[in-house]
């Protein structure tokens, strides 16, 4: 854990509230705003978005950061923040009675102190720094958000508003729904980190070594089907990248299956069609969007049924798809027996090099690569046949041989 060390701050000033969140961010920011009805969304570097008017009407921006100028699940970079949002419009408490609650029985007890409490205008931000982490941890993070949203889930918060790339007001802005200024109403400081969160309040996610007889808990099987989800739509945007996005001939079925996972993983219906949609305007040759709805509307469906019958292997999928050997390189869990076993093979190889440096020794062939500089260091020195094979304790014909693979080698 991570003191922030400076006194509490003034927040609710813009470049304030950036610099809290944002001021070690690498990737991209995004900046959204609702003018007349229409959502309209840019995308900053941190030094960029500090030069930015941020203090009109229904003004947002993401907490977490972007590898790329898409607000969309596969392209996050940096996890930043935890966040909840609480629409107190649809409870039967006030903003008053929430917050004393929160207090006396929630807050540092079934789940951390928020770093930040920003009134939002008919609700509550409940914001939680952490130390950043890559979008590799998402499917804990989704797990912690699930959590946190269990808890608050009586005091109105939104089951929509759990998407890691949402973006939330920012203080200073208006919120002409409610005709009232955002703004922080109370600051914690300090910054956690994820695993600190996970180990403090949340139920056990892995199993133990030392299992009980019967079925794993329900918590470990949803953590592992969600990390599952999140690599298919990273694999699923990769095979897009490496066909350079014209996928003729499987667009509708790769649309299908990049709705279907997103349902399961975001578990935000609306989201997933925005992102389906956008993914299909990226391809070469792109579908209407009511031929994109058409072929997508039964992955909401099946999300939404829970029918099992789309679990669909890692085989079919290849053979559906069509994915070339080399395309399984790049995939992580799409991929054959074949290609597992050949990085089940490399990662043994790389286990037995670590093993080899532990215990101060080299493989065979580093051994060789070391022998043939020395005898490259020798010639280069003047010395002849003979001596070198005598002072390696080496053949003449190994000599020979390393001699010619230098040469070819253009070392010599």
């Amino acid at each position: 854990m991570k003191q922030i060390g400076q006194a509490v701050r003034k927040l609710n000033n813009n470049p304030s509230y950036i610099d809290m969140v944002h001021n070690n961010s690498k990737g991209w920011i995004t900046k959204a705003r609702i003018i007349s009805g229409n959502f309209s969304q840019w995308h900053y570097k941190y030094q960029e978005l500090l030069q930015e008017e941020l203090d009109g009407e229904n003004v947002y921006i993401s907490l977490n950061t972007f590898f790329s100028t898409y607000r969309r699940v596969e392209f996050l970079k940096e996890l930043k923040a935890h966040f909840i949002d609480l629409d107190v419009y649809n409870t039967k408490f006030t903003k008053d009675q929430i917050l004393m609650h929160l207090e006396s029985e929630h807050f540092g007890r079934t789940i951390p102190r928020p770093n930040l409490i920003i009134d939002s205008g008919r609700g509550f931000y409940l914001i939680w720094l952490i130390n950043t982490v890559p979008s590799k941890a998402l499917p804990l993070w989704k797990a912690i958000e699930e959590y946190l949203y269990s808890i608050l889930k009586p005091f109105g918060a939104d089951r929509q508003a759990l998407d890691p790339t949402r973006v939330l007001r920012v203080p200073g802005s208006i919120n002409s729904k409610s005709n009232s200024i955002v703004k922080i109403i109370e600051e914690y400081d300090y910054i956690y980190d994820l695993r600190e969160i996970q180990s403090e309040y949340l139920p056990e996610l892995e199993e133990r070594k030392a299992k009980k007889k019967g079925r794993p808990k329900k918590i470990v099987y949803v953590h592992r089907e969600r990390s599952l989800y999140y690599a298919r739509i990273q694999d699923i945007t990769k095979l897009c990248e490496l066909r350079e996005y014209d996928l003729r001939g499987h667009r509708e079925f790769i649309l299908f299956l990049y709705r279907y996972y997103l349902c399961y993983f975001l578990e935000d219906t609306q989201k997933a069609l925005h992102d389906v949609l956008e993914l299909n305007s990226e391809f070469i040759s792109p579908l209407s969007e009511r031929e994109v709805i058409r072929a997508t509307r039964s992955a909401e469906k099946v999300y939404l049924t829970k029918d099992k019958n789309y679990k669909y292997k890692s085989q079919t999928l290849i053979d559906l798809l069509e994915i070339t050997e080399y395309e399984e390189i790049h995939m992580t869990t799409i991929i054959s027996n074949r290609e597992y076993k050949r990085r089940d093979r490399e990662y043994h190889k790389e286990k037995y090099k670590e093993k080899l440096k532990y215990e101060g020794k080299i493989s065979e062939k580093e051994k060789l690569s070391q022998r043939r500089l020395k005898i490259k260091d020798l010639l280069d020195k003047g010395l002849k046949q003979k001596d070198i094979c005598s002072q390696l304790n080496i053949s003449k014909d190994t000599y020979i041989r390393d001699r010619k693979i230098l040469k070819e080698q253009g070392l010599i």
